[in-house]
């Protein structure tokens, strides 16, 4: 039986080994000049474009290993990163926060109708957690000084009534609350009126006003402070957004933004007055 024949390939690729190392020998010696040098070069020119494309390749591959040995430490340095992020927004939250505690506090001082009522300042501690009840929590109750009945004003002006109290805390039923009512004077003229909650977001609307009356946008309203009235007189309340005359209707329709921000009240001042005062 004949031996197998060696393929011809081995052969081949034996002596093309033994060329090249030839070749590296010779040029290494020689350094780049002559043929050797320039064939070196030829040689590399044809060589970058495949080693180039081979590198982008394999250079994802190499990022994913080093990102997989590193996982923990790469992890860590992203968790001090956002805790720091985190940090200076806390930092920051707090400085607009104590900005705008002194700016109310200010303004609540310069407001005309607290000169003459005692008042004291509290910190709204809840928003209110029903669901059709516009309310929010004060940080001061009985023991403070407060009752049922009482106005509860911010720097813009009335945003409600207390309506529920305890030793440390009260509840304030805010100004835009169906449940609430307010007697209101157009500032400038006799014309009054009752201001009634729409719900959170909705314009006041004002009612009992006779057509004719001489009201216009843009006209500002205060508490009348009228007899049987819960509020004192003078208290801003809003602002006339329009005032229109239904066909036939014999009440104008008037609705009223709040002086007040009724959603974002972080310090508000109650007036320690009742009707019988």
């Amino acid at each position: 039986m004949a031996a197998p024949r060696r393929p011809r390939g081995r052969f081949l690729l034996l002596v093309l080994v033994l060329f090249g190392v030839t070749l590296v020998t010779v040029s290494d010696r020689s350094g780049n000049a002559g043929i050797f040098g320039r064939a070196r070069s030829y040689a590399r020119d044809i060589a970058d474009p495949f080693q180039s494309g081979v590198h982008s390749l394999l250079q994802p591959v190499g990022n994913f290993l080093y990102g997989a040995l590193n996982y923990k430490s790469l992890e860590r340095q992203n968790q001090l990163l956002r805790q720091q992020v985190a940090d200076d927004q806390a930092a920051a939250v707090q400085a607009l926060g104590e900005q705008d505690r002194a700016a109310q506090v200010l303004a609540q001082q310069n407001l005309p109708y607290l000169d003459a009522i005692p008042s004291l300042a509290a910190q709204v501690v809840d928003l209110g957690s029903a669901n059709f009840e516009q309310t929010i929590e004060l940080d001061r109750g009985s023991a403070n000084g407060l009752s049922v009945g009482q106005p509860v004003v911010s720097a813009g002006g009335l945003i409600g009534t207390v309506t529920s109290v305890s030793s440390q805390l009260a509840t304030v039923t805010l100004l835009d609350d169906p449940s609430v009512t307010v007697g209101v004077r157009v500032v400038g003229s006799g014309v009054v009126g009752a201001a009634v909650g729409e719900g959170q977001g909705n314009p006041l609307q004002v009612e009992d006003v006779n057509v004719g009356s001489r009201l216009r946008r843009g006209d500002d309203l205060v508490t009348s402070g009228l007899q049987l009235e819960h509020f004192p007189a003078g208290i801003p309340v809003g602002k006339v957004l329009s005032v229109s005359s239904p066909a036939g209707a014999l009440q104008l329709a008037i609705s009223v933004g709040p002086f007040a921000n009724l959603v974002n009240l972080q310090f508000v001042r109650v007036l320690l007055w009742s009707p019988q005062t």
